[in-house]
């Protein structure tokens, strides 16, 4: 008798997908910093999200960048989270 197993309930599904959305967050602000602010802002933010690795927090700059007008706005949502 076969045995059958949801993959989607094992801790290597559950962090792979994990690691996929931060991923995806990060690739979302950067482009969104890109579009809004230009390439060299883009390019310090990149450095700055290496370091991140809190979902909530990506989620939380991801708001920050929809909500802020200036590059200063935006870079305080770093300053605020360290």
């Amino acid at each position: 008798m076969p045995i059958q197993v949801d993959i989607r309930k094992t801790f290597l599904y559950k962090w792979g997908e994990e690691e996929g959305e931060k991923r995806g967050l990060k690739k979302a602000i950067l482009s969104g910093v890109e579009l809004k602010f230009g390439p060299s802002k883009a390019r310090q933010v990149r450095s700055l999200l290496v370091k991140i690795n809190d979902i909530n927090k990506l989620e939380k700059i991801n708001k920050e960048l929809i909500r802020a007008e200036t590059w200063e706005d935006f870079i305080k949502v770093f300053r605020n989270h360290k």
